[in-house]
Protein backbone atom coordinates (compact mmCIF):
# COMPACT_ATOMS: atom_id res chain seq x y z
CA UNK A 1 0.00 0.00 0.00
CA UNK A 2 2.77 1.97 1.03
CA UNK A 3 4.29 1.96 -2.42
CA UNK A 4 1.36 2.54 -4.49
CA UNK A 5 0.74 5.94 -2.63
CA UNK A 6 4.49 7.02 -3.54
CA UNK A 7 3.74 6.30 -6.91
CA UNK A 8 0.54 8.24 -6.90
CA UNK A 9 2.41 11.08 -4.97
CA UNK A 10 5.67 10.62 -7.48
CA UNK A 11 3.23 11.58 -10.62
CA UNK A 12 1.47 14.43 -10.34
CA UNK A 13 5.28 15.97 -9.58
CA UNK A 14 6.49 14.99 -12.91
CA UNK A 15 3.62 16.17 -14.97
CA UNK A 16 3.95 19.54 -13.27
CA UNK A 17 7.80 19.93 -14.33
CA UNK A 18 6.81 18.60 -17.70
CA UNK A 19 4.56 21.95 -17.77
CA UNK A 20 6.99 24.13 -16.79
CA UNK A 21 9.24 23.09 -19.33
CA UNK A 22 7.54 23.45 -21.95
CA UNK A 23 6.19 26.70 -20.69
CA UNK A 24 9.79 27.94 -20.89
CA UNK A 25 10.55 27.15 -23.93
CA UNK A 26 7.56 29.05 -25.24
CA UNK A 27 8.98 32.12 -23.69
CA UNK A 28 12.32 31.43 -25.20
CA UNK A 29 11.23 30.84 -28.52
CA UNK A 30 8.58 33.84 -28.29
CA UNK A 31 11.59 36.36 -27.32
CA UNK A 32 13.60 34.77 -30.61
CA UNK A 33 10.89 35.12 -32.60
CA UNK A 34 10.24 38.85 -31.37
CA UNK A 35 13.81 39.68 -31.61
CA UNK A 36 13.43 38.82 -35.59
CA UNK A 37 10.68 40.94 -36.32
CA UNK A 38 12.13 43.89 -34.39
CA UNK A 39 15.29 43.98 -36.35
CA UNK A 40 13.32 43.20 -39.71
CA UNK A 41 11.05 45.92 -39.30
CA UNK A 42 13.08 48.36 -38.00
CA UNK A 43 15.43 48.04 -40.74
CA UNK A 44 12.79 48.71 -43.51
CA UNK A 45 11.61 51.80 -41.37
CA UNK A 46 14.55 54.02 -40.36
CA UNK A 47 17.35 52.37 -43.31
CA UNK A 48 17.65 55.32 -45.97
CA UNK A 49 17.76 54.14 -49.71
CA UNK A 50 21.68 53.85 -50.97
CA UNK A 51 22.81 55.87 -53.44
CA UNK A 52 23.35 54.52 -56.69
CA UNK A 53 26.92 54.07 -57.83
CA UNK A 54 29.24 56.36 -59.19
CA UNK A 55 26.88 59.25 -57.53
CA UNK A 56 29.11 62.21 -55.49
CA UNK A 57 27.81 64.01 -52.78
CA UNK A 58 29.28 66.92 -55.06
CA UNK A 59 26.92 66.03 -58.01
CA UNK A 60 24.12 65.68 -56.14
CA UNK A 61 24.55 69.37 -54.57
CA UNK A 62 25.22 70.35 -58.18
CA UNK A 63 21.57 68.71 -59.36
CA UNK A 64 20.07 70.93 -56.33
CA UNK A 65 21.39 73.99 -57.17
CA UNK A 66 20.34 73.53 -60.94
CA UNK A 67 16.79 72.90 -59.61
CA UNK A 68 16.19 75.96 -57.65
CA UNK A 69 17.94 78.50 -60.21
CA UNK A 70 15.25 76.77 -62.72
CA UNK A 71 12.68 78.33 -60.39
CA UNK A 72 10.76 81.40 -61.92
CA UNK A 73 11.65 84.34 -60.13
CA UNK A 74 9.40 86.34 -57.51
CA UNK A 75 7.90 88.88 -59.54
CA UNK A 76 8.50 92.54 -58.11
CA UNK A 77 7.13 95.68 -58.93
CA UNK A 78 10.41 97.13 -59.92
CA UNK A 79 10.48 94.14 -62.53
CA UNK A 80 7.29 94.95 -63.76
CA UNK A 81 7.28 96.93 -67.08
CA UNK A 82 5.28 100.34 -66.42
CA UNK A 83 3.40 101.24 -69.89
CA UNK A 84 5.24 104.16 -71.55
CA UNK A 85 3.19 107.13 -71.29
CA UNK A 86 0.86 108.21 -74.48
CA UNK A 87 1.88 111.90 -75.67
CA UNK A 88 -1.20 113.69 -75.94
CA UNK A 89 -2.41 115.40 -78.97
CA UNK A 90 -0.84 118.85 -79.45
CA UNK A 91 -3.96 121.14 -80.91
CA UNK A 92 -2.93 122.50 -84.16
CA UNK A 93 -3.68 126.41 -84.64
CA UNK A 94 -6.52 126.69 -87.35
CA UNK A 95 -5.58 129.16 -90.23
CA UNK A 96 -7.85 132.59 -89.70
CA UNK A 97 -10.55 132.84 -92.27
CA UNK A 98 -9.99 135.48 -94.33
CA UNK A 99 -13.24 137.27 -94.75
CA UNK A 100 -13.88 138.41 -99.25
CA UNK A 101 -15.78 141.28 -99.37
CA UNK A 102 -19.27 141.38 -101.20
CA UNK A 103 -18.43 143.29 -104.09
CA UNK A 104 -15.82 140.46 -104.95
CA UNK A 105 -18.21 137.85 -104.79
CA UNK A 106 -20.73 139.67 -107.12
CA UNK A 107 -18.02 140.55 -109.69
CA UNK A 108 -16.67 137.32 -110.06
CA UNK A 109 -20.86 136.05 -110.42
CA UNK A 110 -21.44 138.29 -112.91
CA UNK A 111 -17.95 137.44 -115.03
CA UNK A 112 -18.95 136.01 -118.69
CA UNK A 113 -17.61 132.62 -118.94
CA UNK A 114 -14.91 132.20 -121.45
CA UNK A 115 -16.73 130.49 -124.42
CA UNK A 116 -15.24 126.77 -125.70
CA UNK A 117 -14.81 126.70 -129.61
CA UNK A 118 -15.91 122.93 -130.06
CA UNK A 119 -12.36 121.56 -132.12
CA UNK A 120 -13.04 120.31 -135.69
CA UNK A 121 -12.87 116.58 -136.12
CA UNK A 122 -10.83 115.53 -139.20
CA UNK A 123 -12.80 113.71 -141.53
CA UNK A 124 -12.76 110.31 -141.26
CA UNK A 125 -11.57 108.50 -144.25
CA UNK A 126 -11.44 104.66 -145.59
CA UNK A 127 -7.77 104.32 -146.11
CA UNK A 128 -7.57 100.41 -146.15
CA UNK A 129 -10.74 98.66 -147.95
CA UNK A 130 -10.89 95.01 -148.33
CA UNK A 131 -12.20 92.95 -150.70
CA UNK A 132 -15.00 90.70 -149.00
CA UNK A 133 -15.30 88.64 -152.54
CA UNK A 134 -11.44 87.66 -152.25
CA UNK A 135 -11.16 84.20 -150.93
CA UNK A 136 -8.38 81.61 -150.89
CA UNK A 137 -5.16 81.99 -149.33
CA UNK A 138 -4.67 85.84 -150.34
CA UNK A 139 -6.84 88.45 -149.55
CA UNK A 140 -7.31 91.98 -151.95
CA UNK A 141 -6.42 94.51 -150.10
CA UNK A 142 -6.57 98.38 -151.08
CA UNK A 143 -4.37 101.22 -149.56
CA UNK A 144 -5.17 104.26 -150.15
CA UNK A 145 -3.05 107.41 -149.43
CA UNK A 146 -5.14 111.03 -148.88
CA UNK A 147 -2.42 113.38 -149.01
CA UNK A 148 -0.10 116.10 -151.13
CA UNK A 149 3.15 113.85 -152.59
CA UNK A 150 4.70 113.85 -155.61
CA UNK A 151 5.75 110.05 -155.49
CA UNK A 152 4.00 107.67 -152.87
CA UNK A 153 4.93 104.24 -151.75
CA UNK A 154 3.91 101.92 -149.08
CA UNK A 155 6.48 99.21 -147.33
CA UNK A 156 5.92 96.46 -145.11
CA UNK A 157 6.56 92.80 -144.68
CA UNK A 158 3.44 92.00 -147.45
CA UNK A 159 5.97 93.94 -149.89
CA UNK A 160 8.62 91.76 -148.87
CA UNK A 161 10.78 95.41 -147.19
CA UNK A 162 10.38 96.90 -150.55
CA UNK A 163 8.35 99.78 -151.50
CA UNK A 164 5.38 99.57 -153.53
CA UNK A 165 4.28 102.54 -155.56
CA UNK A 166 0.59 104.00 -155.22
CA UNK A 167 -1.29 105.78 -158.09
CA UNK A 168 -2.82 109.09 -158.26
CA UNK A 169 -6.37 108.42 -158.23
CA UNK A 170 -8.28 111.95 -157.95
CA UNK A 171 -7.73 113.22 -154.31
CA UNK A 172 -5.71 109.99 -152.86
CA UNK A 173 -3.05 107.63 -154.04
CA UNK A 174 -3.80 103.73 -154.17
CA UNK A 175 -2.21 100.32 -154.37
CA UNK A 176 -4.10 97.17 -154.43
CA UNK A 177 -2.12 94.19 -152.98
CA UNK A 178 -2.96 90.36 -152.29
CA UNK A 179 -1.86 89.92 -149.02
CA UNK A 180 -1.94 86.23 -147.02
CA UNK A 181 -4.34 86.98 -143.72
CA UNK A 182 -2.39 88.32 -140.03
CA UNK A 183 -1.75 91.58 -138.43
CA UNK A 184 1.49 93.69 -140.22
CA UNK A 185 2.71 96.73 -140.03
CA UNK A 186 3.79 99.60 -142.85
CA UNK A 187 4.68 103.08 -143.58
CA UNK A 188 3.98 105.28 -146.50
CA UNK A 189 7.06 106.79 -148.42
CA UNK A 190 6.08 110.41 -149.42
CA UNK A 191 9.03 111.64 -151.65
CA UNK A 192 11.44 109.96 -149.72
CA UNK A 193 9.88 110.48 -145.92
CA UNK A 194 8.46 107.45 -143.70
CA UNK A 195 4.89 108.70 -142.73
CA UNK A 196 2.05 106.88 -141.22
CA UNK A 197 -1.28 106.17 -141.66
CA UNK A 198 -3.66 108.97 -139.99
CA UNK A 199 -6.58 107.17 -140.52
CA UNK A 200 -4.80 103.42 -139.34
CA UNK A 201 -4.24 102.57 -135.93
CA UNK A 202 -0.32 102.73 -134.96
CA UNK A 203 1.76 100.69 -132.84
CA UNK A 204 5.62 101.75 -132.30
CA UNK A 205 5.79 104.11 -134.58
CA UNK A 206 4.37 102.46 -137.56
CA UNK A 207 0.37 101.64 -139.06
CA UNK A 208 -1.30 98.28 -138.33
CA UNK A 209 -3.40 96.33 -140.54
CA UNK A 210 -4.98 93.26 -139.98
CA UNK A 211 -6.53 90.85 -142.26
CA UNK A 212 -8.66 88.64 -142.11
Amino acid sequence: MENENLDLESKPAGNKDLWLFLITVDIVFLCIFGFFLYRHFSAGLFQTPAAPEGTSVVETIEEVEEVIASEPEPVTPASVSQPEPVAEPVPVASAPIEEVPLSAVLEQETKPEAVVQPVALAEQKESIVLDPSSKGKYRKVTFRWFGEGKKVQIVSGFTMSKPQSLKKKGDHWETTLSIAPGTYKFLYIIDGENRTDPYAPEKDGRSVVEVK
